[in-house]
């Protein structure tokens, strides 16, 4: 009986223990905007990796992206759109699931290329009320582009630390 017990406190700690090669947090490109004009940075979450005790994921390792609010949208894009110059709608997570984003701000050199998929995530945070010319969006992957954006409370940003102005990119981004 007590190798039983002994078996299953083994078991449980390193079932339950931290992917390691996720790193301390997740590292995501923000559009944001300073002096009325729309940014590229890369940040840290502040919450960092937790290990879930929910079910069915219970052992996994999961981080808080903080609170949404209203309606979330799935959105298709055809191979090849031209989104166009825009501000983000509102505060919101949009993560590609699949196919390509090209993000270029106005006046400027700095650009973020996305790929959907387990590194697609992002915060849109250029709303026209803090960038006058938000940013361009064209999807040039040969294949529809897929993306779920989640809205944010109003004001409210997920805890981070910024790493550095432009997007995140190779090592930084992986998951």
């Amino acid at each position: 009986m007590r190798l039983s017990s002994l078996a299953q406190v083994l078991l449980a700690s390193t079932t339950f223990a931290l992917d390691e090669s996720l790193g301390s947090t997740l590292n995501v490109t923000v559009l944001g905007a300073s002096h009325n004009r729309s940014t590229l940075e890369c940040w840290a979450l502040k919450s960092g990796w937790e290990t879930s005790a929910e079910p069915g994921t219970s052992g996994s390792s999961v981080l808080d992206l903080g609170a949404i609010t209203g309606n979330a949208t799935f959105t298709t894009l055809p191979a090849g759109f031209d989104g166009g110059r825009h501000n983000a709608p509102a505060l919101q997570w949009v993560v590609f699931l699949s196919g390509l984003a090209h993000i270029t701000l106005p006046n400027s050199t700095t650009e973020a290329r996305v790929e959907g998929g387990k590194n697609g995530a992002i915060l849109a945070l250029d709303t026209a009320d803090v960038s006058a010319l938000g940013h361009y969006t064209t999807y040039p992957s040969q294949e529809r582009t897929v993306a779920l954006e989640i809205p944010l409370p109003k004001g409210e940003v997920p805890g981070h630390r910024v790493l550095h102005t432009g997007p995140c990119r190779g090592e930084e981004l992986l998951v």
